[in-house]
């Protein structure tokens, strides 16, 4: 009666789901493009290659004196291109790195892991230093060192890790074995003569892949509970001591920086690796600059400077303006 306006309901609009042919379909001319580019660029490396070998069996010389004794030839030619091409990306990417201003939003938190070995003790104190120094709120912030080997000869690194992290919420442990090396079963004795497994494996075999190893359990619910830790376990590698931190950390960090015990690290420099990654989330890893310590102890150490230098603020600074490292050191 007041003239007012009455809606009907109306059926709600539905989308159909793409079937999986469908979505298959979608992602084909992804995938040909994808492997388009790949051989592409097999192809033209291969093309490169061809070439050189070509240059080098013909003897090609593009200037030479008049002795023979110095030349430079094709293979030179294309060396000293590829340094003016490498160094003009990497002026491109430092300019861009410094014009650039990144946010750090200090809320994702970050596990900084150190691998040890047989560290001298002067270099593994300005290490944990320079770790306890990082610039970083406390409460996002974890340290975790696996120490690759468990003998007394190795005690005075986590002696030493103890120390400089005192009150700092420190937990330690001396695993006898690492994950890849669990205990043996019961009864399993050298050379054969063991009990087999219900497959005929010879012993420790099966019985490993099931066998639940208590001191695994403990190492992971210490990294996970304390916010400085410190383990050392069985001799493995560095590949099984930097395993050991991947996987009793798992999911519980945002990311993982990795360092060796022989590193001093710059204090803003956890602070700038997350700045970078925070700034696309496509990026999956970064690396910063890393230089030698000891430049001034010898002149071996002096021509590894200038390698680093060259490696890091040339040839993977060229690779950064594309979004593309080929590796990152740790």
């Amino acid at each position: 009666p007041g003239g007012g306006v009455q809606s009907t309901p109306t059926q709600p609009h539905l989308t159909p789901c793409p079937s999986l042919a469908e979505m298959d379909l979608r992602k084909a001319p992804k995938f040909l493009i994808s492997a388009g580019r790949r051989l592409l660029t097999i192809a033209f490396a291969l093309l490169i290659l061809g070439v050189l070998a070509w240059a080098y069996v013909a003897g090609i010389q593009l200037v030479a004196d008049q002795y023979r004794i110095m030349a430079f030839g094709l293979y030179g030619a294309f060396l000293a291109a590829h340094l003016v091409v490498q160094s003009f990306f990497a002026s491109l990417e430092h300019r861009r790195m410094r014009r650039a201003s990144l946010p750090c939003s200090y809320t994702k938190t970050v596990a900084l892991t150190i691998s040890a070995y047989q560290e001298d003790p002067s270099y593994l104190r300005q290490c944990l230093e320079s770790v306890r120094a990082t610039l970083y709120p406390a409460e996002k912030l974890r340290v975790l060192m696996v120490i690759d080997g468990n003998s007394p000869d190795d005690r005075y690194m986590l002696d030493m890790f103890q120390e400089v992290f005192a009150g700092e919420d420190v937990g330690a442990y001396v695993w006898e074995n690492n994950y890849h090396r669990p205990p043996q079963l019961e009864g399993e004795q050298g050379g054969g003569g063991g009990a087999r497994g219900p497959g005929g494996e010879e012993p420790g075999v099966y019985g490993e892949v099931e066998m639940v190893d208590p001191g695994q359990l403990a190492v992971e619910e210490l990294i996970r509970s304390r916010r400085c830790v410190c383990v050392m376990q069985r001799w493995g590698g560095k590949r099984e001591v930097m395993y050991t931190a991947f996987r009793a950390l798992g999911s519980s960090v945002d990311y993982i920086q990795v360092c060796d015990s022989d590193t001093k690290l710059d204090p803003r420099a956890t602070v700038e690796l997350v700045k970078v990654l925070e700034a696309n989330p496509r990026y999956g890893a970064v690396g910063g600059d890393v230089r030698i310590l000891n430049v001034s102890d010898s002149f071996i150490s002096f021509m590894s400077s200038l390698r680093y230098w060259m490696a890091f603020n040339v040839e993977r600074a060229c690779q950064s303006y594309f979004d593309c490292v080929s590796c990152i050191s740790g």
